[in-house]
């Protein structure tokens, strides 16, 4: 439904699918225009390649948008009221030491994530983290990322990769037929397809 590789533009994720999804580096569904947005200091397309097995992946998580010191605030629309929806958010930073002292956390509406690493050691990778939500009434989302860092190096807001999918169950055919019958009791079962990014 929705993918972002903010800061990505250098690298021109459009032609790099990862697993079939493509990012874009201008951001594409709901990440096409945010509602609004705080704490961006600027985007670096430096990182290190994180070194696993695909190499589309490992070139695309080398730029990121960041914020030094300070918490990121996004809040995109364009969601359907009601609707379920998965979020998949990577941070990854493994040029030295150091950033294995950074990691941030996500707060979306109450909930707030377990802490995620930027690195690992000298070489990464980060790491991702899922997460889902029902759209509100508004049809909008705010996620904040929280850095936080050690005492060799500061904190820092980062975002590398962003991907949102609709997964609400759809019913089946032959349910909407029954329900469109209007015979005998309302009995229906429901099965989870995922719509396409």
């Amino acid at each position: 439904m929705g993918t972002w590789a903010p800061g990505d533009d250098a690298y021109n994720p459009d032609t790099l699918p990862v697993n079939g999804v493509t990012f874009n580096a201008y951001g594409s569904g709901p990440f096409n225009s945010f509602v609004n947005s705080s704490g961006i200091d600027g985007h670096y397309t430096g990182f290190n390649s994180p070194g696993t097995a695909d190499n589309n992946y490992n070139t695309i998580l080398q730029a990121a948008i960041y914020n030094n010191g300070e918490a990121m605030s996004l809040t995109w629309g364009g969601m359907t009221a009601g609707d379920t929806y998965l979020l998949e958010f990577w941070v990854q930073d493994g040029r030295n030491s150091t950033t294995a002292e950074r990691s941030e956390t996500l707060t979306g509406g109450a909930s707030t994530s377990a802490a995620l690493a930027f690195g690992s050691g000298a070489n990464g990778p980060g790491q991702f983290i899922l997460g889902t939500f029902v759209a509100d009434g508004t049809g909008t989302e705010t996620l904040t990322v929280n850095p936080f860092g050690g005492a060799d190096i500061g904190p820092s807001a980062q975002i590398n990769l962003l991907q949102l999918r609709d997964i609400t169950p759809v019913p089946e055919p032959s349910t909407l037929a029954f329900l469109a019958t209007g015979t005998g009791a309302m009995l229906f079962g429901f099965r989870r397809k995922n719509r396409a990014v």
